[in-house]
């Protein structure tokens, strides 16, 4: 299985995973247009998606998916709480099916892909995150936006060969930074967003010897720098004695394919620095 980050950030989130010739994308947070130049720059035409998960309503996870769907046809994946908040148009409902979180599905444009979505703690009417794993048994955990580690998603997070995780903010740079006190309070409340710090520490409850990389996720460009979220969660590492690699994404710039594989790591193109994708 392998993987790649279109991009994430407060402006846009969207990822892609593939196994055995199957394609699911994970949120569309930017216009069908960018999506297709950034799945082109990864040799990836549109139409070769089978199916789109997303994790909640918000603009920055959904901007894209009334059109896509129009355009394509894509069969989309979400609760319905979700789907009630996305402002799907009459045309687009159709194509969609709703899911339910704790209920384990096959993505049916899919076979082989096994989703199970779990509830999380963010300001949306109904989000999830996703556990997703392929028929050789890789399994990839996504957590894209949450403001605190809840027991059922940490439950849920378990036993995984790659995390995805929202390191969103620097707490110290979410203080002093622009932001307006109430938005402040909302980024950094239990339904917000995780900090560099929370994040680390979730990390390392999950840590397993299966776990070979971390995927820092949601970064704000506003809050945060790319150095900063990959210290604090590669410190914990480290100190955990993980041999885990830790990628950071971008908001303007898909990553390379990443090739996950049970207990190992590689990358697919591109060059680590200091364990960080840049």
């Amino acid at each position: 299985m392998r993987l790649a980050v279109l991009g994430s950030g407060s402006g846009g989130n969207s990822l892609i995973i593939e196994s055995a010739g199957k394609r699911l994308l994970l949120d569309v947070g930017f216009s069908c247009r960018q999506i297709e130049q950034r799945l082109a720059g990864l040799g990836v035409d549109l139409e070769q998606v089978d199916a789109l998960l997303l994790t909640h309503e918000h603009q920055d996870h959904c901007r894209g998916a009334d059109v896509m769907l129009r355009r394509y046809g894509l069969p989309t994946y979400a609760t319905q709480g979700t789907l009630d908040g996305a402002g799907l148009s009459a045309e687009a409902v159709g194509e969609v099916r709703a899911i339910r979180s704790g209920k384990p599905f096959e993505v049916s444009e899919a076979p082989g892909f096994w989703v199970e979505a779990f509830g999380i703690p963010h300001d949306a009417r109904e989000p999830v995150g996703f556990v997703i794993e392929d028929a050789e048994g890789c399994r990839i955990g996504l957590a894209a936006d949450l403001g605190s580690r809840s027991q059922l998603a940490w439950g849920r997070l378990q036993d995984l060969d790659c995390l995805v995780i929202e390191t969103n903010h620097d707490l110290q740079m979410l203080r002093t930074g622009p932001y307006p006190w109430h938005l402040k309070q909302r980024v950094a409340g239990r339904h917000g967003h995780l900090s560099n710090r929370e994040a680390a520490d979730g990390v390392a409850e999950l840590l397993s010897d299966r776990l070979s990389s971390v995927v820092l996720y949601h970064l704000s460009e506003t809050n945060n720098l790319p150095a900063l979220a990959a210290e604090a969660v590669g410190d914990r590492l480290d100190r955990d004695g993980s041999a885990a690699r830790v990628v950071v994404t971008r908001q303007h710039e898909p990553t390379p394919w990443i090739e996950i594989q049970r207990g190992a790591h590689s990358l697919a193109s591109g060059a680590w620095r200091q364990g960080t994708l840049f």
